[in-house]
């Protein structure tokens, strides 16, 4: 008699290292740059250190596939929420909304993004996933103001600009709401934000094409 056939032996693998992703963000969140350890993440995974890496043949690896689960996972919510219909301005209030829901504005999180950051400068596999997922972001909000802009008649933008500054924006109330929650709410962060794409669509916004 043949031996019976493992159903999930093809998925196996990734099952494996989604397990991985989720104990290094468990000890980066608790331990910051001390969890960029493969004994720690190894103990979190309950697993050997032989086989993080099996899956990740330096830590820098898994370090950026973490990076990404955490960013795409974000950046796939933050999308989905703006392309979900209505016009421009209720497309960029989804989003600004959806940047300080609590999946993103979570500071027990916020160790696990220093740590990011820090390695982006010096890790060329996580320098792409920041290109690439900033640039998500950046492509969404440059799409939604240029359609705010053109329905609200405005001269020729410069949309880089724009999406860069409001991108910055959210970044830096996230940052300083997390560092300490008490420094304003959930909604004057909103709309705070909100004020900053009606002034936009009033024509406020001072960088402008060349021509």
């Amino acid at each position: 008699m043949a031996a019976p056939t493992r159903k999930f032996s093809r998925i196996q693998p990734e099952m494996r290292r989604e397990h991985l992703v989720e104990a290094t963000l468990r000890c980066l969140a608790e331990h910051g740059h001390a969890g960029v350890s493969v004994r720690k993440i190894a103990a979190a995974a309950d697993v050997s250190i032989g086989l993080i890496n099996h899956y990740y043949p330096s830590i820098d690896q898994l370090i950026s596939h973490a990076y990404e689960t955490l960013s795409g996972g974000i950046a796939t919510s933050l999308l989905e929420s703006s392309a979900a219909g209505g016009g421009p301005r209720d497309c960029l209030s989804r989003f600004i909304n959806e940047s300080f829901g609590p999946a993103v504005l979570d500071p027990d999180m916020l160790g696990v993004w220093v740590v990011f950051w820090s390695m982006v400068r010096h890790s060329h596999d996580m320098q792409t996933v920041q290109q690439r997922t900033y640039g998500q972001y950046r492509q969404v909000l440059e799409r939604h103001l240029g359609a705010l802009a053109a329905e609200n008649s405005l001269p020729p933008q410069n949309l880089q600009a724009a999406a860069t500054a409001l991108n910055a924006m959210l970044d830096g109330l996230w940052l300083t709401w997390c560092l300490n929650p008490s420094n304003f709410s959930v909604e004057d962060g909103v709309a705070m934000c909100e004020g900053w794409v009606d002034a936009f669509a009033a024509g406020a916004f001072v960088p402008r094409l060349k021509v």
